[in-house]
């Protein structure tokens, strides 16, 4: 720890995949399991996707191309909403929506886990190009980063990173990886942004199937390798 610097202490910042939203119950489990795990002790930071609101948006643009600051703007608001949705006490009441890194601290020590509406942060601190190419995978990993936690799941619904895009081929998924290959393999189960970032930083990643909420556990407190891919990040990765 940094003298005069706050220590947030995030075991793991976790990409809460707006396609989970898709399935109600499978989204309930979980977010379940990201409870369960704050309550044995796991200090967690949320960042949701865009989900169905982001998907509105890109069809919208696909067909009548906005300005890159419109779509910048309302998908970063689309992030908000599904996080807001995933904190509802329907799903939870572990689980808890803020706007600002302070928020996230009080709600850390109470043992909860923080789900961050992400719009304010990014317009303020201004990190990320008004492009399609980067999306909430690679958002997460810098927010990761900004708190300095060294390990992001990214919770998608596929159960990783496929070889020669066999998705679903139990033979050609891949259960780790360098981030340095993993970068030259282009838009894969997460954007081609992440990658790049996770070795510049020296971040670990996995990718994780979220309809399988045991895989969380797994990781998060059994400490054993669940099904997906494990992304090393770093020179040596």
């Amino acid at each position: 720890m940094l003298k005069g610097f706050v220590d947030y202490r995030v075991d793991a910042t976790v990409k809460f995949g707006g396609s989970l939203l898709a399935d109600e119950q499978a989204c309930r489990n979980t977010v379940r399991a990201l409870q369960s795990a704050a309550q044995q002790g796991k200090r967690l930071l949320v960042i949701p996707g865009g989900g169905p609101t982001d998907n509105t948006i890109e069809e919208l643009d696909a067909r009548t191309p906005f300005v890159p600051d419109t779509h910048h703007r309302a998908c970063a608001r689309a992030q908000d909403q599904t996080g807001l949705m995933i904190s509802d006490p329907c799903f939870s009441d572990g689980l808890r929506a803020v706007e600002t890194l302070e928020e996230m601290r009080h709600t850390l020590e109470e043992g909860l886990v923080p789900v961050l509406l992400p719009s304010r942060l990014i317009f303020a601190l201004d990190p990320f190009e008004r492009t399609w190419e980067i999306t909430s995978d690679a958002m997460a990993v810098w927010f990761a980063w900004l708190v300095r936690c060294n390990l992001t799941l990214i919770l998608t619904n596929v159960d990783g990173v496929y070889r020669d895009g066999k998705i679903g081929s139990e033979t050609h998924l891949l259960h780790e990886i360098s981030a340095s290959e993993l970068a030259q393999m282009g838009h894969t189960a997460v954007d081609a942004c992440t990658p790049a970032f996770l070795v510049e930083n020296c971040l670990d990643c996995w990718i994780l199937n979220g309809k399988y909420p045991d895989r969380i556990t797994q990781l998060l407190v059994d400490e054993i390798k669940p099904v997906g891919t494990f992304v090393k990040g770093g020179q040596n990765g």
